[in-house]
């Protein structure tokens, strides 16, 4: 994790990595604005299994921290240009979680083909690929919806990052066909 920090935060400051035995990091950063260049310039990932990055709160307990709500960055592609105010991308933000903040090149309109967010989604309910939109003349048109990464989430175990196969319906039986062991050969030396 060391080696992923230096590397790929290099605009932050040498933070502290803190492990925890639930296969989680605490990173204290040493300034804010270290914090905010780390935390607004995701997503990352590691071997291809993303990082997800939550800010420290008083409230946060290691017994019971379940991460349902969790920050996704958004992609809303060809959102009309009277839509890209800040009110209007926090409303339209707001359809699917919590807005926290709107990548550079939205905030600046250097990039037109899509407005991005990170919004803080709860990952327990299906994520939208479409939403109503009513822009500021009062239009309402459907809006496309692209998240960077979903994560998979597990309604018989409550836990993020896989989903158990469905339990066979009542009734039912399984009729895979059963494979028939083969009696082990007897391994002779001449």
């Amino acid at each position: 994790m060391r080696r992923f920090v230096s590397q790929n935060w290099a605009q932050a400051a040498n933070p502290d990595l803190y492990l925890h035995d639930e296969g989680y990091y605490m990173i204290k950063f040493q300034t804010i604005e270290d914090l905010n260049a780390v935390y607004y310039s995701g997503p990352y990932s590691i071997n291809n299994r993303p990082i997800i990055l939550k800010p420290w709160t008083p409230e946060f307990d290691f017994n019971t921290e379940f991460p349902t709500e969790i920050p996704l960055w958004v992609k809303f592609p060809n959102l009309p240009m009277n839509c890209w105010s800040s009110n209007s991308l926090s409303r339209i933000a707001s359809v699917i979680g919590t807005p926290i903040f709107a990548d550079e090149c939205t905030s600046k309109q250097t990039r037109i083909s899509y407005a991005r967010m990170l919004v803080e989604v709860n990952v327990t309910r299906e994520l939208p690929e479409a939403i109503t939109v009513l822009d500021p003349n009062g239009r309402q048109f459907t809006q496309e919806v692209i998240f960077d990464w979903k994560p998979e989430f597990c309604q018989l175990c409550q836990v993020v990052g896989h989903k158990c196969p469905p339990p066979p319906k009542a009734g039912t039986q399984n009729h895979a066909p059963q494979e028939r062991r083969r009696e082990p050969r007897k391994v002779t030396m001449e």
